[in-house]
C-alpha cells in the first residue's frame, strides 16, 4: 500500500509541475484484454492448470507532452480481470472467477515518426511505467467432486473482503487479508494516427506484469468443499487499447484558422 501511495504521489506532483502551456490531450479509451494469474509457489504451478480470461477495460486517458517526443500518459480504467483454475489432484476442481478493478497505468513513452506507402505519415511509440490497481471485488463459480456429491454441478459465488467467518454466506468467498491496492509494471508499444489534424487516434498494445499478491491469506469457501483459493499469486495480462484523444490547445487551432482566413482574403 505504501508503494502504491508513493507512485500516485510522484505522478500527481509531476503532473502539477509541468508547464501549463505544454500539449495536453484527453479522451475516452477502451479495448479487449486477456488476463491470468500466476502462483508464487512452483509446486502449485504443477498441481493446478491456470487458463486466461478474455474481458475488457474502459475509461479515460490524459497525455502530456513532457519534452519534444516524450510523453507522460495516465488513464483511469474500469478493468475486468480473472482466471480459470483446474486440477485433477485429489478431487476434480474447476474455479472460474472474474475480478473487477480500477486501474491507473502511468506510462512514459517516446514517439518516433514512420511512413507508409504513398508517403502517409504516422507516429509510433515505445515506453513503460508502473500500474496501480484497486480491487473492487468479483464473481465466479466453483465445481468439484465434493460439490457434485452434494447434488449440484457448481456453486456461484461473490468475492468478499474481511468478513467474520460466521457471517460469510454459502455463495461467498471471503478473503481475510486481501491486497486491494496492487502494484504492477507496464511495457507498451503503439501507433498514433491523426485523421482530423489536431485530434489523435491512439492504438496501444500493453503488457502488464503484476508485482503484488492478490492477498496475504487464502480465499475461504463455506460451501461443501475443502478447496481454498490460493491468493499468493499475481495478476498479469495483455491489453489492446484504442483512445480518441482531443488536443486541448485550442489557441493553436484558432491561430491556424485565422491564418487560413487571411490567406483567403
Amino acid at each position: 500500500m505504501k508503494a502504491a501511495r508513493l507512485v500516485v504521489t510522484i505522478t500527481l506532483m509531476a503532473l502539477v509541475s509541468f508547464n501549463i502551456n505544454c500539449q495536453v490531450l484527453i479522451g475516452p479509451v477502451a479495448g479487449p484484454q486477456i488476463s491470468w494469474t500466476e502462483f508464487n509457489d512452483k509446486d502449485l504451478r504443477s498441481d493446478f492448470n491456470t487458463s486466461p480470461v478474455f474481458r475488457y477495460h474502459a475509461g479515460a486517458s490524459v497525455s502530456l507532452r513532457v519534452h519534444k517526443r516524450f510523453f507522460l500518459t495516465t488513464s483511469l480504467l474500469y478493468s475486468k480481470k480473472g482466471k480459470v483454475i483446474k486440477s485433477d489432484v485429489d478431487s476434480k476442481l474447476e474455479n472460474k472467477v472474474v475480478y473487477n478493478h480500477i486501474d491507473m497505468p502511468i506510462l512514459y513513452t517516446a514517439q518516433f515518426k514512420g511512413n507508409l506507402s504513398g508517403n502517409k505519415g504516422f507516429k509510433y511509440y515505445l515506453g513503460g511505467g508502473p500500474n496501480v490497481s484497486y480491487w473492487l471485488g468479483g464473481k465466479g463459480t466453483i465445481a468439484s467432486t465434493d460439490i457434485a456429491e452434494s447434488g449440484v454441478s457448481n456453486i456461484p459465488y461473490t468475492v468478499t473482503f474481511r468478513k467474520p467467518f460466521d457471517e460469510v454466506s454459502q455463495n461467498e468467498m471471503n478473503i481475510a487479508e486481501p491486497n486491494r491496492i496492487q502494484i504492477g509494471i507496464n511495457i507498451v508499444a503503439g501507433i498514433v494516427l491523426q485523421p482530423l489534424g489536431f485530434n489523435e487516434v491512439n492504438i496501444m498494445f500493453r503488457y502488464e506484469r503484476g508485482h503484488s499478491f492478490l492477498g496475504n491469506s487464502n480465499g475461504i469457501f463455506p460451501a461443501a468443499t475443502d478447496y481454498t483459493d490460493v491468493l499468493a499469486s499475481r495478476n498479469s495480462g495483455i491489453r489492446l487499447s484504442v483512445a480518441y484523444m482531443i488536443d486541448l490547445k485550442t489557441d493553436q487551432r484558432k491561430k491556424g484558422k485565422s491564418t487560413i482566413n487571411k490567406k483567403k482574403l
